[in-house]
């Protein structure tokens, strides 16, 4: 006997209830915190990846024959393939515990950073990276809809401390690397980078408790007729909601100046190409800048938790475009002056993601967070791929200057998309 529409929509919705309550109301602060520490000890990983990888593309460059545009392509190419990745994990993980899918995230992106050092062409370094984010897919949808799920309306917080401390690993990476690259050189650097993350697999498959996330308790009952969705329907669904569209499109449009996203590539190519500094001294200036990617995430996820979330971040997205007009307007300046701009310029392009993921928990609050997550995730990566592609074209054309224009440009649309959605719960707008 088909089930009528109401009674399948109330099903969902009891079953949505039933399961953030199991997730939520019998874990104990210890528990939380003991899940917090393992998901940000992961998160830290794929983050080290990420800081080390810019710092050899300027020496292979020359050595492997390849200029800005072709290492526009690249990350383009690895940034679209690695987003659309994102977006099967929300289905994956209903068949398919996410803890170990982590942990075999874990092993992939131990993999991946031996297959970079392994390279010995511009087409194998491609291969390698492209694996690299493909292993590395799972975290953020995954992590991100279990963190909101378990800490309810202090997400704001357990995402910030998430991003925060995998940050950690975005800060010392560098500094390590730069000196790793100096003794031994780039290769067996990259080789011993590798071997954290396998312990991390470990420490994730014995630690983390195995369960099935919010979308996979209420997957059956989410259609009318108590139908199971397609997996692309059941990817697809968070956007029906038309606030999650704008989160999506506004995220796109501004994803070229995310900390985690192009500028922290564009950064060591400021320094090194455009100001010609010394291993050493860019060193120290990147770490200045990727210093805030620890202090910038947990001060905003903090404090998104007190004011209303949208508001704060089209604040801090006007800030960041006027320090991407700083970073013009001292690239012939005093190294100091720079640095300083550099450090406010982190503190704001980090702290924007855990407030975005935050919003996104709020929206989908009590249903489908995975596939939430995983929708975001895989349409703001594949569309924001053009970034990479854009804007080293536009460095290769025109310069630096030209270059951080556009990034604050991105900004200020990002401004206006955010401050003119109505952001209120969706219980509120119902």
């Amino acid at each position: 006997m088909e089930v009528e529409p109401a009674i399948a929509t109330e099903t969902a919705a009891v079953a949505a209830q039933s399961a953030q309550s199991l997730a939520a109301g019998t874990l104990t602060e210890a528990d939380r915190r003991s899940r917090l520490a393992i998901l940000t000890t992961a998160h830290m990983m794929t983050h080290m990846r990420g800081a080390v990888l810019p710092l050899i593309y300027p020496l292979l460059m020359p050595v492997m024959g390849f200029g800005f545009v072709q290492l526009g392509a690249m990350l383009s190419f690895t940034r679209v393939v690695g987003g659309l990745m994102q977006g099967i994990w929300g289905t994956v993980a209903r068949r398919i515990p996410a803890q170990r899918l982590i942990a075999g995230e874990q092993v992939g992106v131990a993999m991946g950073i031996g297959l970079a050092a392994a390279s010995h062409s511009y087409g194998e370094l491609t291969a390698a990276v492209t694996f690299g984010q493909v292993a590395q897919s799972p975290h953020h949808p995954l992590a991100s809809a279990m963190l909101s799920r378990w800490f309810g309306k202090e997400r704001g917080h357990a995402l910030a401390v998430h991003f925060s401390g995998a940050n950690i690993a975005t800060v010392l990476s560098p500094l390590l690397a730069t000196f790793l690259i100096a003794r031994w050189g780039w290769r067996d650097a990259l080789y011993v980078f590798s071997l954290p993350c396998l312990a991390c697999a470990v420490l994730v498959l014995f630690r983390l408790p195995v369960e099935r996330g919010l979308g996979a308790a209420a997957a059956t009952a989410a259609t009318p007729g108590g139908r199971r969705r397609g997996a692309l329907a059941d990817t697809l669904a968070p956007l029906h909601d038309p606030m999650v569209r704008r989160l999506v499109y506004t995220a796109s449009i501004t994803a070229g100046g995310k900390g985690m996203g192009v500028v922290q590539t564009l950064i060591p190519l400021l320094l090194v190409d455009g100001l010609h500094l010394g291993t050493a001294m860019t060193g120290l200036l990147f770490t200045c800048f990727t210093a805030t990617s620890v202090a910038g995430p947990y001060l905003a996820g903090r404090m998104s938790d007190r004011f209303p979330r949208a508001r704060f971040l089209s604040g801090m997205l006007a800030v960041s475009a006027v320090a991407a007009a700083g970073v013009m307007a001292l690239l012939h300046g005093p190294l100091w002056a720079l640095a300083a701009v550099l450090v406010c310029f982190g503190l704001v392009v980090y702290g924007c993601s855990p407030v975005e993921q935050a919003i996104l928990g709020d929206l989908t609050e009590g249903s489908l967070s995975e596939q939430a997550y995983s929708a975001f995730y895989a349409i703001t990566f594949a569309t924001s791929a053009i970034w990479p592609l854009a804007l080293t074209a536009v460095l290769a054309r025109w310069g630096f200057e030209a270059t951080f224009a556009v990034i604050g440009l991105t900004y200020i649309a990002g401004t206006i998309l955010y401050g003119r959605g109505d952001w209120s719960a969706p219980e509120a707008r119902a």
